[in-house]
């Protein structure tokens, strides 16, 4: 904080100005005491200019032109440096001292940030004369063009393109200017482009520039009367040889804007040849040749702006400037497509190696690209690299989903390419409708094998025929009646009829599907062939006792056969049979009491079936499968389509 004391002095000091703030607030308070020694020398400079004493004073040459001449000169009352123009000794003409004077009109009318102020129009001490102008502290294009080291050490820029083309955009404004006061200039070269040390951009020589319209004043010769050949060969359009029925125009200056990017972009001015008679055909027919590599949106521009028919070029230079422009605002968008490119180039070696690679990285891969062109495509709307990678990664992932047999992810993929690729979107449909037909059969399938249909009803009648089941035996055992091969077949036969009466009172059920059918049958079969095994002893003679222990293995191979076709879980039912049959081999008088409890294990397999059915057991298994699969797919195709739904954020 300023001390109380100190603000009191300065308030004291103010003291000579207080009545002009106080009658004028917003008024400047200047120095008084301070200047006694800046006034002494201000009255000396007015003392010298009123004797005629305080002009010009000319020192160093700075440089040399066609016919010109530029030192250095210093202006001792504004005490600063200019650039002083006067003629060469040997071009002290007429002609040669019109051009310097027309230059001076031309210049000295075009007011603009590009164009170098003059100062003054004068004549020099032989009576020539002697044009003053601003003093650039730079160099000419020329040397900096192609040297991106000084480029970015001087100018902090990172990109030499970029840098030579905003250059190049100022170079059009000062044109466009030039353009709208009528004036042509007819000679724009990088060695015509000064750069100022601050990045400061000037065309200079306006020495054989020309009217594009009569003002009357006749000081500029007309564009339209121009006859002969004027400019610089290597850079020159046709129209500037002079040929008959040729004519100078704006778009003249348009083609030497595309000759100047022609060498931003190759080095060289497009107009190559050793003799100036080799030099005329090639500037008369505009042979320009393109070599391979450049950027092909700015090569569009440049062969534009170099056509031979003006009238086939831009109309003017606002337009060659906006399509430079348009080009400099894509960079961003070609540097997110060659990014995404480089994905797309991974994605394809994936694709196609033998043994394609992980999905999850096989969609990163697709991501990746789908993002990087789309957000592309977003900055540029007309960018057709883009597009066209665009669609050749999404079709490329079309092709491999319907590789994969899933038509639904292909058809979510094959919606990105719009009325694209006609061919491919009748293949994705085609195996759509195939894939749901078969979805469809599974479907019905799965259905008609899911033991969970019935399931009660199936669990108690298995209880109570197993119940049946497992007393019988035990009534052989203690009766000790074994009876007759006709007895044996007469009880089978009711068996039978007694399982199709059961099948007819829950045909609702039982019925409805294929596994309670087969199930049903299993039953019923397995009845038929104790019949048969029945019938053939009796045939061979063998008695009912052998007969009743070969009865367990009849039972183990029917429960086996309906473990493996049917149902797993009836497994534990096949090897309890298995082990009564062994019993009943070795100590046949235990073989009653071995089917009992065989029977009774079979009627708690079916218990403990019938509670534990539930989807994950169930036949339609491989179609639950099939769907979660196409669900994974589906979730990677939302999260590719979130990435590109960023780029709204």
């Amino acid at each position: 904080m300023v001390p109380d004391e100190e603000l009191q002095a300065t308030i004291q000091r103010l003291e000579p100005v207080r009545n002009t703030f106080e009658e004028r607030p917003r008024s400047t308070i200047e120095p008084r005491d301070s200047e006694r020694a800046a006034e002494r020398h201000a009255a000396d400079v007015m003392a010298s200019i009123a004797a005629g004493t305080g002009g010009l004073v000319l020192e160093r040459t700075l440089g040399e032109g066609g016919m010109g001449i530029v030192r250095l000169g210093q202006q001792p009352a504004l005490r600063r440096g200019v650039a002083v123009k006067t003629l060469r000794e040997e071009f002290r003409d007429p002609r040669s001292t019109l051009r310097l004077l027309r230059e001076s009109w031309i210049t000295g009318m075009l007011e603009h940030p590009n164009v170098v102020p003059v100062h003054d129009l004068g004549a020099d001490d032989r009576g020539g004369p002697r044009m003053v102008m601003k003093r650039i502290e730079g160099v000419e294009w020329t040397q900096l063009m192609h040297d991106a080291d000084t480029v970015e050490e001087r100018f902090h820029a990172r990109s030499l393109l970029e840098w030579n083309l905003s250059i190049l955009q100022q170079v059009t404004q000062a044109l466009a200017f030039a353009h709208s006061r009528g004036i042509l200039h007819r000679d724009l070269k990088p060695e015509n482009v000064m750069i100022g040390s601050f990045g400061e951009v000037y065309v200079v020589d306006w020495g054989i520039a020309v009217a594009l319209r009569d003002d009357g004043s006749g000081l500029l010769p007309l564009a339209a009367d121009v006859k002969e050949m004027t400019g610089t060969p290597a850079y020159m359009a046709p129209e500037m040889l002079g040929l008959p029925g040729s004519r100078l125009s704006e778009r003249t200056d348009v083609y030497l804007l595309g000759a100047v990017l022609y060498e931003i972009l190759t080095g060289q001015p497009p107009h190559q040849a050793a003799t100036l008679a080799a030099m005329v055909p090639r500037i008369a027919r505009s042979l320009v040749t393109f070599p391979d590599g450049l950027p092909e949106e700015l090569e569009r521009v440049c062969r534009r702006a170099l056509e031979r028919d003006p009238d086939a070029r831009f109309e003017n230079v606002v337009q060659f400037r906006l399509a430079v422009q348009a080009y400099l605002q894509h960079r961003g968008a070609m540097r997110l497509c060659e990014e995404a490119q480089e994905s797309l180039a991974t994605l394809r070696t994936a694709l196609a190696a033998p043994e394609v690679g992980d999905r999850d990285l096989l969609y990163g891969l697709y991501g990746a690209a789908r993002f990087g062109f789309m957000e592309s495509l977003r900055a540029w709307k007309e960018n057709h690299a883009a597009r066209e990678a665009l669609t050749e990664a999404t079709t490329r992932m079309v092709e491999y989903e319907l590789a994969q047999g899933d038509p639904g992810a292909a058809s979510t993929l094959v919606a990105e390419l719009g009325d694209e690729n006609l061919s491919l979107r009748q293949r994705v449909e085609e195996a759509k409708r195939a894939r749901d037909a078969d979805l469809a059969r599974l479907e019905a399938q799965a259905k008609d094998f899911d033991p969970r249909t019935g399931v009660r009803t199936r669990t108690f009648l298995g209880v109570m025929l197993g119940i049946a089941w497992s007393i019988a035996p035990l009534v052989q055992q203690f009766t000790g009646a074994v009876g007759t091969h006709a007895r044996w077949i007469l009880f089978d036969l009711a068996d039978i009829v007694v399982m199709l009466a059961l099948g007819f009172w829950a045909r609702d059920t039982l019925h409805r599907t294929a596994f309670n059918r087969r199930m049903g049958r299993t039953v019923v079969f397995l009845f038929v062939s104790q019949i048969l095994l029945t019938v053939g002893a009796w045939l061979l003679a063998l008695p009912m006792r052998t007969v009743s222990a070969l009865l367990p293995f009849l039972w183990f191979v029917v429960s086996a056969h309906a473990a493996i076709a049917l149902e797993k879980w009836l497994a534990p039912a096949a090897a309890t049979y298995a082990l009564t049959f062994l019993v009943s081999a070795r100590w046949p008088e235990l073989r009653w009491f071995a089917m009992s409890l065989s029977n009774v294990a079979l009627t708690l397999n079916i218990v403990v079936l019938g509670a534990a059915t539930d989807p994950e057991i169930a036949n339609g298994d491989i179609l639950r499968q099939i769907l979660a699969q196409q669900e994974k797919r589906r979730a990677q195709l939302r999260a590719v389509s979130r990435l590109g739904a960023r780029r709204d954020c």
